[in-house]
């Protein structure tokens, strides 16, 4: 009985390993992971073996349910930062991750802490913060750091002498650039860069935004601001993913492409801009897959001559309710069909394919094998857009068609009417969602 109860005493937990340990404590956030060191002696210093440091300012203090940010709330959240930043510095620091907006927290501190982390082989560094790095800051030279996540609110002055020869992620958001040779530098002094995100990055001091990178992968571009009057260059022979969200700007160049295989676009025109997107199409057209939003479509069918997509396979053409009812295409799939002869897979919004082309297109006859129309109805002319595909499609698999939600009581009828339509390929498939 004796031996019982000293065997409950063991504290089992406590005597497992370092590494153990850490792993357990890697599932909490940093800040609740301090806080086991008044657990006990064993525990007092087991959170500074964290390589992962990670703090969400506003985040934890609304998982406390503070609303209100007072000088001593800051100060001790601050504290917190420095404790393993500064003070506990035995440990390697794999990510340093810092998230705040609120302005009190002084950057002559804020680059102590970058600093730390660099010294302790930093790979990854995630910052959203009001504070203005600073370009002396060795952020700009470290040896050791794979992917670099900045934001937000200020303007990135990028130094001579900037050297990551180690980054291969580079993300930046809501970050403005000082001059057109800021982001020359930046990419020049990341030689490993093989992903760029730039969201909500303010393009008006820039007249030029030069990407341009041998090894770049992935590029995605998302809402930039004041970007009216800038041009857009690509020149990017290894990029496979290409994911453009964004308004016309006044132009663009588009060089060595050509390994891209994939492709997400859409793009806003500005009323008031008479540029066209004439370039990036030419420049894009040997992709195999590609996303093309409505308003994309539009300014694709006004280039002169329409380019010709020789590679492209699969195609989707989604539509925005905000669009279907404002802005109804004059002319749509219909005509860039005839610019897709290796076209296999379609999916599109019927509003697209505004009429039935005269002249089959050869991919119809030839080579579609799968096509889904989204948003169908069981009007006349829905009916018939369906009909004209089943005519056509010469070696056509698969007909999908997800209907409207308010004619769910018409889909048994769109079924029976499609299934005794007179079809070119024999062994197609009809499925009605």
């Amino acid at each position: 009985m004796a031996e019982q109860v000293k065997m409950e005493k063991v504290d089992r937990i406590s005597d497992l390993h370092d590494s153990i340990l850490t792993h357990v404590l890697s599932f909490l956030s940093t800040k609740e992971a301090i806080k086991t060191s008044v657990l006990s002696t064993r525990w007092r210093y087991l959170f500074d073996l964290l390589p992962n440091i990670d703090f969400d300012l506003e985040e934890d203090l609304c998982r406390k349910n503070i609303k209100s940010y007072s000088t001593d709330v800051i100060e001790n959240y601050m504290c917190s930062v420095d404790r393993m930043l500064l003070f506990c510095n035995t440990t390697n620091v794999s990510k340093f991750g810092f998230k705040c907006w609120i302005k009190m927290i002084g950057s002559n501190r804020f680059n102590r802490w970058i600093s730390a982390a660099v010294d302790r082989g930093v790979k990854h560094l995630d910052l959203s913060t009001s504070v203005l790095p600073s370009s002396t800051l060795p952020i700009f030279t470290c040896k050791t750091l794979v992917s670099l996540k900045l934001g937000k609110y200020f303007v990135l002055n990028v130094p001579k002498d900037v050297h990551l020869p180690n980054l291969k992620i580079l993300h930046l958001h809501s970050v403005g650039f000082l001059n057109d040779d800021s982001v020359k530098r930046l990419l020049s002094g990341c030689p490993h860069l093989e992903d760029m995100v730039t969201r909500k990055c303010d393009l008006g001091n820039i007249r030029n935004f030069h990407i341009s990178h041998h090894l770049l992968k992935t590029l995605i571009i998302r809402y930039s601001y004041n970007s009216y009057q800038c041009w857009l260059w690509i020149n990017a022979p290894n990029l496979t993913s290409l994911e453009y969200y964004d308004r016309l700007v006044a132009g663009y160049s588009m060089e060595n492409l050509q390994s891209l295989t994939k492709a997400v676009i859409d793009i806003s025109a500005c009323k008031t801009l008479r540029a066209d997107a004439t370039k990036f199409f030419k420049g894009i057209c040997d992709v195999p897959s590609l996303v093309l939003s409505d308003t994309s479509l539009q300014l694709l069918l006004r280039c002169e001559p329409l380019p010709v997509f020789e590679n492209l396979i699969k195609l989707d053409l989604p539509c925005h309710l905000r669009f279907r009812y404002s802005n109804p295409l004059q002319k749509g799939l219909e005509t860039l069909l005839s610019s897709l002869p290796a076209l296999e897979k379609l999916e599109f919004y019927q509003e697209v394919l505004c009429s039935l082309p005269e002249k089959v297109p050869s991919c119809l006859l030839h080579k579609l094998k799968t096509i889904k129309i989204t948003n169908f109805t069981d009007e006349k002319d829905c009916i018939g857009k369906a009909k004209y595909i089943l005519k056509n499609g010469g070696v056509l698999e698969k007909l999908i068609i997800v209907t409207a939600s308010h004619i769910s009581i018409g889909k048994k009828w769109i079924s029976k009417t499609l299934c005794v339509s007179s079809r070119e390929s024999k062994p197609c498939f009809i499925l009605i969602i």
